[in-house]
């Protein structure tokens, strides 16, 4: 009883000691605050935590040098996307061949996109069915269908706007989440030694040949990070968005290998059920409050991502078809491959499905920083560059769903 009075202290002082700092006008108002957020909040959603038993389950006890696996990934990723920015975004609107390369990672991008949202809104589906017990595959795609269609009703009738300015708010409060979520992990893992408990579970998933193939699937985690490169008009200084992104997945890395280093314990309590509720069932072991500020944060976060997801590739159809199309259009247009995916795949397909794409449109970027790095004779970063989209290529052919 001590410790989980402790567990839920810790917890919930973690909780309101960042709002608190990030709510604050110093911070909200800070540039370096703004354009650290957002690729921080796209990178470090909350659900990712869904995953974090899964990928336990799937990898066992070596699971956090398979998660520093995929972090260093997608940094390296993120080596290419700083290169761009710095060399390519200086021939936008120019008749630059690589223009070509460029349309068509936008289009990759717009693609997976459309797994992103319908993984995000799916699983927020599943999410608020937990509670009444309900594990009906059905239930949750017809729910996530259903706020998909409203969602783009309200684009296109009103636009998302003031839906999206309403998910920006949400952000400090899901990011803080997640650090305070980690906080009661962590505890946990000092109560565990304390009382002599601490142990590494014995457990050896089944021997799966296909196991590093569904690592590849669930690169969708670490992305996100691409959205400093599509903030260029409120932030035009690229060394201080390649700064920012940099800072964005230096934090998120760490949380995400600390998450399933410190999750590892609680698998010699519990054994949950391969299932992305399987997180709940971990929280449990830590306090009762923690799957309450899971799902809270998990439902909030999934909303709020989807939104701006549909919101800002509104923007980039837009600007795929050279504002021919009105805006108004555009949000239809996303939702319906969405509410199609969602009623074909489940949660952790969707996530394979996203992985897959993003992985040729960060290949196409690799491709675009390879040529620069000819041009220039940077022969260096032409061997790095070359060595990410052999990485991509991989994810994108061989990546499968759990």
């Amino acid at each position: 009883m001590l410790w989980t009075a402790i567990n839920t202290v810790v917890i919930l002082v973690t909780l309101v000691v960042l709002c608190l700092v990030m709510y604050s006008k110093k911070v909200q108002r800070s540039e370096k605050y703004q354009a650290t957020v957002v690729p921080l909040a796209n990178i470090m959603d909350v659900g990712f935590l869904a995953m974090t038993p899964i990928i336990v389950l799937l990898l066992g006890v070596d699971s956090p040098i398979f998660m520093l696996l995929l972090v260093l990934t997608g940094a390296l990723v993120g080596v290419v996307m700083s290169y761009n920015m710095k060399y390519f975004e200086p021939l936008l609107g120019t008749d630059d061949p690589l223009g070509r390369i460029s349309s068509f990672s936008r289009w990759a991008l717009l693609a997976a996109s459309v797994a992103n949202i319908a993984y995000y809104i799916k699983l927020m589906s599943a999410l608020v069915f937990l509670p009444f017990g309900v594990q009906s595959q059905q239930l949750f795609s017809l729910a996530a269908a259903a706020v998909l269609v409203a969602l783009g009703v309200i684009g296109y009738l009103f636009g998302l706007g003031k839906l999206n300015a309403l998910g920006e708010k949400t952000t400090a409060f899901n990011i803080a989440a997640v650090l305070a979520i980690l906080a009661g992990f962590i505890v946990f893992n000092v109560q565990m030694f304390v009382t002599g408990e601490w142990v590494i579970p014995e457990y050896n998933p089944p021997n799966d040949p296909d196991r590093l193939r569904k690592l590849f699937g669930f690169f969708a985690i670490v992305q996100g990070f691409e959205a400093s490169r599509y903030m260029r008009n409120r932030f035009p200084d690229a060394s201080f968005r390649i700064s920012t992104m940099r800072t964005a997945q230096l934090v998120s890395g760490v949380v995400f290998v600390l998450l399933i280093a410190s999750t590892l314990i609680a698998f010699a309590v519990v054994r949950p059920e391969l299932r992305p509720v399987a997180i709940i069932q971990i929280g449990e072991v830590v306090t009762p409050m923690l799957p309450f500020l899971i799902l809270v944060a998990a439902i909030t976060s999934q909303l709020s991502a989807g939104v701006n997801a549909l919101s800002s590739r509104s923007d980039l159809l837009v600007e795929a078809t050279d504002k021919k199309l009105n805006r108004k259009y555009t949000y239809p247009i996303i939702v319906a491959p969405c509410v199609a995916l969602v009623m074909l795949a489940d949660v952790t397909q969707a996530i394979a499905v996203a992985s897959r794409i993003f992985a040729g449109y960060f290949l196409l970027q690799a491709l675009i920083a390879m040529s620069l790095a000819f041009r220039k004779r940077h022969w260096g970063e032409l061997l790095l560059f070359g060595v990410a989209g052999f990485a991509m290529a991989l994810v994108m052919i061989f990546g499968l769903s759990v």
